[in-house]
C-alpha cells in the first residue's frame, strides 16, 4: 500500500515484496542533547531520492530514546544493487555518515526480511506506528538464525495466542544477516507505553536468555523512491 512521500508521515514497507535486502546502520552519538540534530544531519544526507543509486527504494532515520544511536534502515531492490552502493563508502549508505559532526563510527549489516508476524492493530494506512522496539542476537549461521526464530515464534504462540492481540501491536519483523550471524528484531507499535508493557512481559525473559541487545527507536524521517 502506498504512502506519501514525506518526512513526516512516511513509513517503510519492511515486508515489501519488492526489497530484497536492507542495510541497517546504527551511528552512535557523542554527547548528551544532540540526537534529534544528528538524525536531522543524517537524514539530510539521504534525502533527495533523485540522487539514489540504483536499486535504493526506501531511507529511514531513526533514533533511540536514550539519545545515543541514530539507526538508518535503507530498502534495495537487490543485493547486488546494495553491494555496489557499499563501495567505497565504508560499507555504510549514504556515504558521509562517519562525519557527520557529533558522531562516532557507524557500524552497517546488510539483512534479508525473513518473517513478519502481524499485531492486532488494523492495516490502515492512516494509522502510523510511533515506536519500534530494535534487537540484535548473534548466530552461528543462516540455518541456526532461521531454527532460532522459528522455534521462538512458536513458543511465543503457544503462550500468547495465535491473534498476538497485543494492545498498539502493529508488526514484528524479523530478519536474518546476509552472512547468517545476525538476527534483527523491527517491531512496529502505535505507542512507546504499549511497546514498553509488551517488552517487559514477553520479551525481557528472552534478551536476558540469548545476550541480545534491544533498544526503543523513534521515527524522524522516511524517504521513498518515487
Amino acid at each position: 500500500m502506498p504512502h506519501p512521500q514525506t518526512p513526516a508521515t512516511a513509513r517503510p514497507v519492511l515486508d515489501s515484496p519488492g526489497s530484497a535486502a536492507a542495510l541497517v546502520t546504527t551511528v552512535p552519538v557523542d554527547g548528551p542533547g544532540r540526537p534529534r540534530a544528528v538524525a536531522e544531519a543524517v537524514a539530510r544526507l539521504g534525502a533527495d531520492p533523485a540522487a539514489w543509486p540504483e536499486g535504493l527504494t526506501s531511507f529511514t532515520v531513526y533514533v533511540d530514546d536514550t539519545g545515543a544511536t541514530v539507526l538508518t534502515y535503507t530498502q534495495w531492490t537487490s543485493e547486488e544493487a546494495l553491494a555496489g552502493a557499499r563501495k567505497g563508502t565504508g560499507g555504510t549508505w549514504p556515504a558521509g555518515l562517519g562525519a557527520v559532526p557529533g558522531t562516532g563510527a557507524p557500524a552497517a549489516a546488510p539483512f534479508r526480511h525473513y518473517r513478519a508476524v502481524l499485531g492486532s492493530v488494523p492495516s490502515d494506512p492512516a494509522v502510523l506506528p510511533e515506536s519500534f522496539p530494535v534487537a540484535f542476537f548473534d548466530t552461528e549461521d543462516e540455518a541456526a538464525a532461521r531454527k532460532w526464530l522459528d522455534g521462538l515464534l512458536a513458543s511465543e504462540e503457544s503462550t500468547e495466542g495465535a491473534d498476538r492481540a497485543y494492545p498498539g501491536a502493529v508488526a514484528a519483523h524479523l530478519h536474518i544477516s546476509l552472512d547468517g550471524t545476525r538476527v534483527l528484531s523491527f517491531s512496529e507499535w502505535l505507542s512507546e507505553e504499549q511497546a514498553v508493557a509488551h517488552i517487559e512481559a514477553v520479551w525481557a525473559p528472552v534478551l536476558a536468555r540469548f545476550g541480545g541487545t534491544g533498544s526503543l527507536y523513534r521515527h524522524v524521517a522516511t524517504y521513498l523512491r518515487p
